[in-house]
């Protein structure tokens, strides 16, 4: 079965240029058309339509996230901290803890995820049953793995007492999201080119609105406040759309649609209590020295 995908939009930023009053159409995750409105009569028949007046598209972020160690993220953990946590825990605590990260980097327009792990099958696990797009991120000074063609690659990332990787702990966080700015995505200059950059670093093509290209799309409101009216703003302030708090409505990842209306699709409050849940009990083990 074809699933098909029509997003319009007051604007389309394609990463290289803006398209006023736009569209995109999407095929099997693929994007098959990008232009200036009226949509074809041919492509009107998607199987999901979405976007509307005073929407701004633009391309799906990547980053590096530490997303198994969202409880302890406000200690600000080393590399070497953020080690010794995961391997006190279980694959599926692991899982279960990583989800209140993903959902909120998916509804900062993220569709990349770098995911920390000492093994690959926690971001294995986050494609199967969460979907988007998943990488892992090896600290340097654990044990080597290989991936899956599941995954988008590895890189590894070094620190104190963890030398050598392809980033380090603590020096290239413009470009990385991680619990030491509670997944904040504030006071970066231009997120879009540090996602490019991270993608280049890990031997990824930018995420491009182009013809041919595999989906990674993110829609936000503006509508309405906050950000109200952004689309009718030049090319540089449009691609600050990701910082300036806009309200995300859609994230498309390939074949996945992940935020519908402003809901996560996938992650639900079921799966969030029982983070919640998961979390509580850490705290209290840790608080009773056990």
């Amino acid at each position: 079965m074809n699933i098909s995908v029509l997003i319009t939009a007051s604007v389309v930023y394609t990463g290289k240029e803006l398209v006023r009053d736009g569209y995109v159409y999407i095929e099997d995750g693929i994007i098959k058309d990008v232009g200036p409105q009226p949509v074809p009569d041919e492509l009107q028949d998607a199987t999901l339509i979405i976007g509307g007046e005073g929407r701004i598209v633009v391309p799906g972020l990547a980053s590096v996230a530490d997303v198994a160690a969202y409880p302890i993220r406000f200690e600000r953990p080393s590399l070497l901290r953020r080690i010794e946590f995961y391997r006190r825990l279980s694959d599926r605590d692991l899982f279960a803890l990583s989800l209140p990260g993903i959902y909120e980097l998916h509804m900062m327009g993220v569709t990349t995820i770098f995911v920390e792990s000492l093994t690959p099958s926690l971001p294995l696990e986050l494609a199967r049953q969460i979907g988007g797009f998943y990488g892992a991120a090896r600290p340097s000074c654990s044990e080597e793995y290989k991936v899956q063609p599941l995954l988008r690659g590895a890189i590894t990332i070094g620190g104190n007492g963890c030398p050598g990787g392809e980033l380090k702990d603590g020096d290239l966080y413009n470009m990385v999201l991680t619990g030491r700015e509670a997944y904040s995505l504030d006071g970066v200059a231009d997120v879009l080119e540090a996602s490019q950059r991270l993608r280049r670093a890990a031997g990824l093509p930018e995420a491009l609105i182009q013809t041919g290209a595999s989906a990674e799309i993110a829609v936000y409101d503006t509508s309405r406040p906050p950000a109200m009216m952004l689309y009718a703003a030049d090319e540089d302030r449009v691609r600050r759309v990701y910082t300036l708090r806009a309200s995300l409505e859609s994230l498309v990842a390939g074949q996945d649609v992940l935020v519908e209306m402003g809901e996560h699709l996938r992650i639900g409050r079921k799966h969030l209590a029982e983070s919640a849940q998961l979390m509580r009990r850490l705290s209290q083990n840790q608080e009773g020295g056990t």
